[in-house]
């Protein structure tokens, strides 16, 4: 049985991995993709950018499908921990190395919102 709290910062997990999808892919065609075609059009470099940009936005979707369901269910088998603790571990690691490239916006949802998940196991 998943407790209320643990509920609720599961459901907060999914709105703020959400909203950082739409947040990231609109920095992406506000920012990042002008900056890219300054690149060419033709360049493959600017070309692999700007797909794997967009393509970080399915880690954020799933991860906001995953804590609907675990907020239902919880986090019951050996599968979903893996998951979690999986997206949880690279989500800090990833929020640690833009850290030491100086840069802290990222850091936000990056350390945020695994750390909704893991509270949610601890309630």
């Amino acid at each position: 049985m998943v407790s209320t709290l643990a509920k609720a910062l599961l459901y907060l997990a999914a709105a703020a991995s959400s909203t950082t999808a739409l947040g990231h892919t609109k920095m992406g065609y506000d920012v990042v993709f002008p900056a890219l075609k300054k690149l060419g059009v033709k360049d493959h470099g600017a070309i692999s950018a700007r797909i794997g940009w967009m393509e970080v936005n399915q880690g954020f979707v799933i991860l906001s499908i995953f804590c609907i369901k675990w907020a239902q269910f919880g986090i019951t088998d050996v599968y979903d921990k893996a998951f979690a603790g999986f997206y949880c571990v690279a989500q800090f690691y990833f929020g640690w190395c833009y850290l030491k490239a100086g840069i802290k916006e990222p850091v936000v949802p990056l350390w945020g919102i695994p750390t909704l998940v893991g509270l949610s196991q601890l309630v």
